[in-house]
Parts: structure tokens; C-alpha cells; sequence
């Protein structure tokens, strides 16, 4: 098992592509609620998958055809909720962040987003 997810980011790095991961920074709220936000981009690698119909996730009706799932190295940082992913200049809201750990040791992030 161990060296199955050590051989999946190191396909992350020789196969993934280059995504910029958007931070979005909840600076303050207005007196209605409203949040203003900054972000600040950063550029990654990741394994993207497209999911289609046939996908368990678009099944059970948690996500739609079309959704994408990125899959990055377990060091990355701020894989996190809320954030967005720019990939052919379409943008991806991250909705859900899975670390797959063994040991307690992450090697793999999987974040599953919604199209904005």
C-alpha cells in the first residue's frame, strides 16, 4: 500500500500539468454579512480527472459529468475548501479535500471540485 501512493505522486509530478490554486482570503464582513475577500495565486502540478457519468460520485448525485477531481502531492499546501483551481482557463471551486495518509504521513491530496 505504501508504495502504491509513493508511486501515485510520483506520477503527479512526471505526468500532472500545471493548474494555478487561487487563495481566497475572508478579510472582513460588511454590516449586511457580506464577506470581502483577496486572494493571492499560486502555481502547482496535479493529476486531473475528468469525472463522467459512469463515476460512483456522479451516481450517487454528489457531483455532475464534467466535475473534476485534482490530485496533488500530499506536501502541497492550501488544498483546502473555498479556494479555486484555474485549469484551461476554466475555474473549479473546491468543494471537498481528501488526504490519503499512511502512517500518518500524507502523500497524496485529492481536492473535488464544482465548476464556478
Amino acid at each position: 500500500m505504501i508504495l502504491q501512493v509513493r508511486h501515485i505522486a510520483k506520477e503527479i509530478a512526471y505526468f500532472g500539468t500545471s493548474v494555478t490554486l487561487k487563495i481566497i482570503t475572508k478579510d472582513s464582513y460588511s454590516k449586511w454579512g457580506d464577506a470581502a475577500e483577496s486572494s493571492s495565486n499560486a502555481s502547482k502540478t496535479a493529476f486531473v480527472q475528468v469525472l463522467t457519468q459512469e463515476d460512483e460520485l456522479v451516481e450517487e448525485g454528489i457531483f455532475q459529468a464534467g466535475d473534476h477531481i485534482f490530485w496533488f502531492k500530499g506536501d502541497e499546501t492550501n488544498i483546502n475548501r473555498g479556494n479555486r483551481i484555474t485549469y484551461k482557463n476554466e475555474d473549479y471551486e473546491i468543494v471537498e479535500t481528501l488526504e490519503h495518509d499512511i502512517a500518518g504521513t500524507t502523500y497524496v491530496l485529492e481536492a473535488r471540485t464544482r465548476k464556478i
